[in-house]
């Protein structure tokens, strides 16, 4: 049942490659929820009787796996964004006047109450909050505050370089901003969670 799940997964994400911008944003986003429910689910199957030994072994690949396909998909969208119809400025463009974007889309959803100006911002926050969720989960030393935060900014940062660098999509420093404060919150939170189960566990003994 577990290896359905993972082909199930697999088919999905190839119709969804087959089958490109011509699936609505809201559809696409679809795509990469289900994939990680059927694959988790999955995951759970598979582990299901194992020692807790080997299903902790399991469930680490599992995130690798995960990792890895969190990253491919924030490739495309960050770098390219057909796939997503995001629109995509070439050429190296480049911002470097902080909150004068976030200004702009703010002061047009004010003015014309497009709810498309928010949903952009958003969603730069949206996007790299799964980066602080899997940090301090896959690695340890990822959950101390001074190791953690400086990554992420740098990471944040190194995106829009990169955007700027090769050309792909406009580097923008609230591009930079709004994708660590996502990365943060997901940090944040995770590691209250983490916090918050270990003094339960502790509470038990």
């Amino acid at each position: 049942m577990s290896v359905f799940c993972y082909l199930a997964a697999a088919a999905l994400n190839a119709l969804w490659l087959l089958m490109g911008d011509r699936l609505s944003v809201n559809h696409q986003l679809i795509v990469p929820l289900a994939s990680v429910m059927l694959a988790g689910f999955g995951v759970l199957l598979r582990t299901h009787g194992m020692s807790r030994a080997e299903a902790g072994s399991y469930r680490r690949k599992g995130l690798w796996v995960l990792l890895v396909y969190y990253l491919a998909i924030l490739s495309v969208m960050l770098f390219f964004g057909g796939l997503f119809h995001l629109d995509r400025a070439w050429g190296g463009a480049v911002n470097l006047e902080p909150f004068y974007t976030i200004s702009r889309f703010w002061s047009h959803f004010r003015r014309t109450g497009s709810l498309s100006s928010l949903f952009n911002l958003l969603g730069n926050v949206v996007i790299l909050i799964p980066l602080g969720v899997l940090l301090p989960v896959m690695f340890r030393s990822m959950r101390r505050v001074w190791l953690a935060v400086p990554l992420l900014a740098l990471v944040c940062a190194g995106v829009e370089w990169l955007q700027w660098y090769t050309g792909f999509g406009v580097a923008d420093v609230d591009d930079s901003i709004l994708n660590f404060m996502g990365a943060l919150a997901g940090w944040v939170v995770t590691r209250l969670c983490q916090s918050i189960y270990s003094w339960f566990k502790g509470a038990k003994k």
